[in-house]
């Protein structure tokens, strides 16, 4: 079968410091942050300045996942990269991010992929062109995050509600990965669609009650990761108030029972904050109190359906 190479780089003048442009694409924890095609990323090896990150990421309807083996330089503004085990026609994908400090708070960033594919040109250029679109749409929402940083932050609102639940893992964890069945346990959630585009990747549509009485459709994309969490991104129905939306429900054995966490953290928006005239922190803590609230009611739920089974 022929095979086929090439390489590109795209480029980016920033205005924001290097080290901030740096981090937003080092730290894992930064994608589903403020990548909205992140739907979650996680280290799953750390040697020194080598790590190994595992991230799924949308890529229209579809949920993709994929390994890469990185070489983080803080001192150089270097980020090289390599896919691990990619996925036909694509032999080979690696990278690296450079961030140059150009002063005056500026910052030159180039992006630059090597691709080997098998099946010619037709099928490296078919790779390229995607390829090139979704780091075309990185380095557009990297200026975008680095240069607004400030604000971005200041309109985040996180909230987290937790509790001990009497029951086994298994039990505790199959009652949310179960999300067919939520509209029998989960008292809010009157009816849920789900399809399931790769092993242990969820695209579930439902509809809930909110708390004004009306009834609401929403859907996510949901990465079950066994037995620790399950991590979700909103794709559709986000609440007024909201840009983002994104969280996790995540389960922990003690001797007491499975503590069970879930949060979430919104990215506001500041028109839709001011029409209802309350100032970002208001908003915070409105969201805070209701879904939060909300939250606890789900987890609560648990508990309620292992007493009666």
């Amino acid at each position: 079968m022929p095979i086929a190479q090439t390489d590109f780089t795209l480029t980016a003048k920033i205005n924001a410091p290097a080290d901030r442009a740096f981090e937003l694409i080092a730290d894992p924890a930064q994608g589903p942050r403020f990548f909205p095609t992140v739907v979650h990323a996680d280290r799953t090896e750390q040697n020194g300045d080598e790590d190994v990150v595992r991230r799924w990421v949308l890529a229209g309807e579809q949920v993709r996942c994929w390994r890469s083996r990185r070489r983080l330089d803080r001192g150089a503004g270097r980020i090289a990269f390599t896919h691990l085990e990619p996925a036909g026609p694509v032999r080979s994908l690696s990278g690296e991010w450079t961030f140059k400090d150009e002063g005056d708070g500026n910052t030159l960033v180039e992006l630059r992929h090597t691709i080997e594919t098998e099946g010619g040109e037709s099928a490296l250029q078919e790779v390229v062109t995607a390829t090139r679109t979704g780091a075309e749409g990185q380095l557009s929402r990297l200026t975008e995050v680095a240069e607004q940083y400030d604000i971005l932050v200041g309109l985040e609102a996180s909230y987290e509600a937790s509790l001990v639940i009497k029951g086994s893992l298994a039990d505790v964890y199959g009652y949310f990965e179960d999300s067919e069945r939520w509209p029998e346990r989960i008292p809010h959630c009157l009816s849920v669609t789900r399809s399931d585009p790769a092993p242990d990747v969820q695209i579930v549509e439902m509809d809930v009650r909110v708390p004004s009485g009306a009834i609401h459709t929403t859907k996510q994309v949901r990465v079950c990761l066994p037995g620790d969490r399950i991590v979700w991104r909103q794709l559709g129905g986000l609440p007024p108030l909201d840009q983002a939306l994104y969280g996790y429900t995540s389960f922990t054995e003690t001797p007491e029972g499975v503590l069970a966490r879930a949060g979430q953290t919104e990215l506001l928006k500041p028109l839709a904050v001011a029409k209802r005239g309350w100032s970002v922190g208001e908003a915070r803590e409105h969201v805070a109190e209701v879904r939060g609230a909300r939250n606890l009611d789900a987890l609560r739920s648990v508990q309620e359906y292992l007493d009666r089974r």
